[in-house]
């Protein structure tokens, strides 16, 4: 009998304290997937300049990612807004068109690329392992991490900024609607 108290007082704390819980902008306690979409929604906003709670998962590997990005963020945005780079539909940029630069300047041009999308890779493989996938899980979720952050960069970006869609055709982002978050 005695024994069975103690269990049920055992229950009875963890399922008070679990119901204790609640998400604040700090601490988000949810789910994987949805911890996907909510560090991509405050990322995307903090890059683009724009008011953003904090993020919900960091470590070194996403710290270090986030600084270089934001650090970057200042060369790439005039060439998003110009047209050389375009948001491809896998959460990368790229060159779209490389217009009258030299040699030298599209050498410059496709090293900032690759270090941007090599911190982009780092940022959504910390972002998935964050969500708590790793192992035979990593390489799917990772597809996923990457599909929900390529949406946040074309849905928040401005809409003269180039995307591609799902066939690797570039089109301007279409104006936002009503219905879409800013």
């Amino acid at each position: 009998m005695r024994r069975g108290a103690v269990l049920t007082t055992v229950v009875f704390v963890a399922l008070a304290g679990l119901a204790a819980c609640e998400s604040t902008p700090e601490r988000v306690f949810t789910y994987g997937a949805h911890g996907a979409e909510i560090q991509a929604e405050r990322f995307v906003a903090d890059v683009y300049g724009r008011p953003s709670d904090p993020l919900p998962y960091g470590g070194a590997d996403i710290d270090y990612a986030v600084a270089g990005i934001k650090a970057r963020w200042p060369s790439l945005k005039p060439l998003l807004d110009d047209g050389t780079l375009g948001l491809t539909e896998d959460g990368e940029i790229a060159i779209r068109d490389g217009g009258r630069r030299d040699a030298r300047e599209m050498r410059r041009l496709r090293a900032l690329v690759r270090a941007e999308n090599r911190d982009r890779f780092f940022l959504y493989r910390g972002v998935t392992a964050g969500i708590g996938h790793g192992g035979n899980t990593l390489p799917l979720m990772l597809d996923y991490t990457e599909e929900v952050f390529a949406r946040e960069w074309s849905r928040q970006a401005p809409s003269t900024w180039w995307v591609q869609d799902a066939h690797g055709r570039w089109q301007q982002r279409p104006a936002a609607d009503s219905t879409t978050k800013p």
